[in-house]
């Protein structure tokens, strides 16, 4: 029986299916012991608790990408937002008040760039510049050093989890963890099983949401929010920034965004927008994070990890390209197809 031919639309989460399997291949033929397995449950553990804070950035952005846009400010919300909670923690806020504002300081962030990109008709790429530099300024007048935070209830949810096992092959789930995917979760239903996520992908399309608007669908309201959800989920990575390190700092999170656009890129989600996965995100998240493990134990210079990452994100730029060039002739002959235009009565 001949195989089904591989939809398109599916090679780029399959070449990240690919490289995630290669690369725990490549760790397990070089890293594993007679006493401990390189591929384990602690491994996955350890990996969703060094980069619960990049998921849960990657997945917001995996949002603006599918609606054809682009958020670069996402870095500075977090540092603005550590740093936020650091300075509320020393005023004596109750932790609860604390966290909701500094999720609302994201939110608030990706407020401003949906209206400037959807009213103002500002460029995305422009938009967030903007309120990259203001929240990087923000951060910079709340502190110049690294505060730490010390409040006892902010402490205790830091240092909760839950272990399974024993000795060397023991793993944990913190509440970074539970907080990362639950986000992943709710995103991959609103993407996937709602008006607003078709909306979502009918933006990153083509022609500016016009067809949205011809099915009945808001693309003004859904371009604001992308970028909404966008900040509010760097305001959530702020929080888990926080609580990985227990500090605010203005200089967090430089380049973070360019990470974040890196997972999803990797993931498979195309950055012309309209196609793409959040759960691919979630891999495109493991492949970077594993990356960085292959290379802590090469025992590699901390750049070779740019290196790597910088390679695999060319890849599969170069394979969304491609995708983009094959579907071109096959858009023409579906055109070709068509029934010519009624014309209209004199």
């Amino acid at each position: 029986m001949k195989l089904r031919r591989l939809d398109a639309r599916y090679l780029p989460v399959a070449g990240t299916l690919v490289t995630l399997v290669v690369l725990l291949v490549v760790g397990q033929a070089r890293y594993s012991t007679p006493r401990q397995d390189f591929i384990s449950m602690k491994l996955v553990s350890n990996l969703l608790i060094d980069n619960s804070f990049l998921l849960v950035l990657a997945v917001g952005m995996t949002f603006v990408i599918l609606a054809g846009g682009i958020d670069l400010s996402v870095g500075a919300v977090v540092a603005l937002v550590g740093l936020t909670v650091a300075q509320l923690f020393i005023a004596g806020w109750p932790a609860p008040v604390v966290v909701v504002a500094g999720v609302l300081v994201g939110t608030a962030c990706g407020t401003i760039i949906g209206v400037l990109v959807q009213y103002f008709d500002v460029q995305p790429f422009i938009a967030s510049l903007a309120v990259l530099f203001l929240a990087r300024g923000a951060a910079t007048v709340l502190g110049t050093r690294s505060l730490p935070i010390d409040d006892p209830t902010f402490s205790a949810l830091a240092s909760w989890s839950i272990r399974f096992g024993e000795g060397r092959t023991s793993w944990r789930i913190t509440a970074s963890i539970l907080i990362a995917l639950a986000v992943l979760a709710i995103a991959y239903l609103v993407l996937h099983h709602t008006r607003f996520g078709r909306t979502v992908y009918g933006l990153g399309a083509a022609d500016r949401g016009n067809a949205v608007n011809l099915m009945g669908l808001r693309a003004d309201r859904t371009r604001v929010w992308v970028y909404v959800i966008s900040g509010t989920c760097a305001g959530v990575a702020g929080i888990l920034f926080a609580l990985y390190t227990k500090s605010g700092y203005n200089l967090t999170g430089v380049g973070m965004e360019l990470d974040a656009i890196a997972a999803v890129v990797i993931g498979g989600t195309l950055l012309t927008g309209g196609y793409g996965y959040v759960l691919g995100t979630g891999a495109g998240v493991l492949v970077y994070g594993l990356i960085q493990v292959l290379n802590s134990r090469e025992g590699l210079e901390s750049w070779w990890t740019r290196v790597a990452i910088g390679a695999v994100l060319l890849a599969f730029v170069v394979l969304q390209r491609v995708i983009a060039v094959r579907r071109r002739p096959a858009a023409r002959a579906v055109d070709a197809k068509a029934p010519p235009a009624p014309v209209p009565a004199a």
